[in-house]
C-alpha cells in the first residue's frame, strides 16, 4: 500500500482548491481531549484566504486516512459545508476556520 499523500487538489465547480496537511494531532481542544487531523486549503495558497478544516480526533486517532479516495471525498464535503456557510475562498483576510462534523 502506498504511503497517504498529504496534499493535493479537489476540484469544485471547476475551481481548484489545493490542500495539504497542517498537522496529524493537535493540541488541546475545548471540552478536554486532543485535536485532530488539520488540514490547509486555498484556491491559491499564500495569496487567497485560507481555509483551515480541523477533524476531530476521533475520526483519524493516531492514525492517518486509510483510503485517499474517501479522505478526499469527506474532505470535499467539509470545502462545500463552508462554502455554504459563507467561506469566500478568493476574499482575503484572516483564515476561516471550519470544525468538522464527526461521522
Amino acid at each position: 500500500m502506498a504511503a497517504f499523500k498529504d496534499h493535493g487538489v479537489i476540484v469544485i465547480d471547476e475551481d481548484e482548491y489545493h490542500w495539504r496537511v497542517r498537522h496529524w494531532i493537535g493540541g488541546p481542544v475545548k471540552g478536554g481531549g486532543c485535536g485532530g487531523l488539520s488540514v490547509t486549503v486555498s484556491t491559491d495558497p499564500g495569496k487567497r484566504r485560507e481555509l483551515l478544516v480541523e477533524f476531530p480526533f476521533v475520526e483519524f486517532g493516531h492514525g492517518k486516512p486509510k483510503s485517499e479516495v474517501q479522505f478526499a471525498k469527506r474532505l470535499q464535503g467539509c470545502i462545500e459545508a463552508a462554502l455554504e456557510d459563507g467561506y469566500r475562498p478568493n476574499s482575503r483576510g484572516r483564515p476561516c476556520i471550519w470544525e468538522a462534523d464527526p461521522v
